[in-house]
């Protein structure tokens, strides 16, 4: 779900630091799946990944096309692994808030103060134009790159974690360098290295379709055979994008 990271940097900040981020990010992919040392998620424990975060969820049509994308890579994988990117669970972190709590209620008060922070970040932004451009590796897992047409989701992204305050601290140490949507996290080994790196490599400036989003989502996860999204809030962007 956490996506890649630097301790300094914007996102977005510009077509070539996006574009060597997304390559650095792949090697990293390439290098750890050809070891072995790949990260296999597992069940998280009360505190770990997998909690409460803000996010974009792609529309209907996008799901639709995502979807098939997410289980062909499952199988180039060996199979076995969670498929993130189904249409119930397919999403963009924008921002993680807490460790993972899968009881986690709505009305208790920090949820209502990031649902809070949530609904004025959103009424001061614009609608968001987003396109999956390509598929590419992390050391976590097969993702689907994303990329805004405008500045738009980096502004959202700020004013989330202005409105966020002291709420928004479990991030602060790191910026987030990429926008793109997990679509199989590793929970084991990969059978054939090879195949996966090379699956990967031919689709990676595949064109995935655009989706406009209107909303963004605050959601929690709780885990049954794969993880399950829940959605504590949602706001709507405010202004005409």
């Amino acid at each position: 779900m956490i996506g890649a990271r630097t301790v300094a940097g914007t996102r977005m900040a510009g077509t070539r630091t996006v574009a060597g981020a997304a390559q650095a990010l792949d090697e990293r992919g390439r290098q750890a799946v050809r070891a072995g040392t790949h990260q296999r998620d597992a069940r998280p424990q009360p505190g770990g990944r997998w909690g409460a975060a803000v996010v974009l969820r792609p529309d209907a049509g996008c799901r639709r096309r995502l979807g098939p994308v997410a289980v062909a890579a499952d199988v180039a994988a060996g199979g076995g692994h969670w498929r993130t990117g189904a249409a119930d669970t397919v999403h963009v972190t924008v921002r993680a808030l807490a460790g993972h709590r899968p009881d986690l209620r709505g009305d208790e008060p920090h949820v209502r103060r990031w649902a809070s922070a949530l609904q004025r970040a959103a009424a001061v932004c614009p609608a968001l134009t987003v396109r999956f451009t390509g598929i590419g590796l992390s050391p976590a897992g097969v993702i689907a790159h994303a990329e805004p047409d405008d500045r738009a989701a980096d502004r959202f992204a700020a004013v989330l974690l202005d409105e966020l305050g002291e709420d928004g601290r479990l991030e602060a140490e790191y910026t987030r360098d990429l926008w793109y949507a997990t679509l199989v996290h590793f929970t084991g080994p990969i059978l054939d290295p090879q195949r996966l790196i090379g699956w990967v490599a031919a689709r990676r400036t595949r064109e995935l379709g655009a989706c406009r989003l209107t909303t963004a989502q605050l959601i929690n996860w709780r885990f049954a055979d794969r993880p399950r999204l829940s959605t504590l809030a949602q706001a709507r962007f405010g202004l005409p994008g």
